[in-house]
């Protein structure tokens, strides 16, 4: 299914998108100057494995371009909230939290997307479950 030695990233993608009742969870890797999504659970087609993009002024984007965690939800929505990026747009997603992963200590090189298909509103328990799911992705993305 993945290219990659199994190493239980798969897993926490599918275990953090079933604990947080969400319609697709995501790992999105930088290779050079373009993301690709290398883990998914929930995609709705196959197109999302072969999707690659630049990160741009979307909420991935700004989560890689920030290194903070960046959400559109509808408590959120605002002039400052971050576009719906190409695989929202892909796999119709209306509300989505954005995490990055870094490697290196302060450097972002992945991103962690959960989303839903529906208008929701994220609780803070979401976003810090979906923050610690980032953490322990770290050492098995870039150990």
């Amino acid at each position: 299914m993945h290219d990659e030695l199994p190493s239980g990233i798969q897993e926490m993608i599918d275990g953090l998108r079933l604990n947080t009742s969400s319609d697709f969870c995501g790992l999105a890797c930088l290779n050079g100057t373009m993301l690709r999504w290398k883990y998914t659970s929930g995609a709705s087609n196959e197109r999302v494995k072969r999707m690659e993009m630049r990160p741009g002024q979307d909420l991935v984007g700004t989560a890689l371009r920030t290194g903070r965690t960046a959400r559109s939800d509808a408590q959120s929505t605002g002039e400052h909230t971050p576009g719906r990026c190409p695989l929202m747009l892909a796999e119709r997603l209306v509300c989505a939290i954005a995490v990055p992963v870094f490697q290196e200590g302060s450097v972002p090189g992945a991103v962690l997307l959960v989303g839903s298909r529906l208008p929701c509103t994220f609780s803070s328990d979401m976003i810090r479950q979906t923050e610690q799911v980032a953490l322990h992705l770290q050492p098995k993305v870039f150990g």
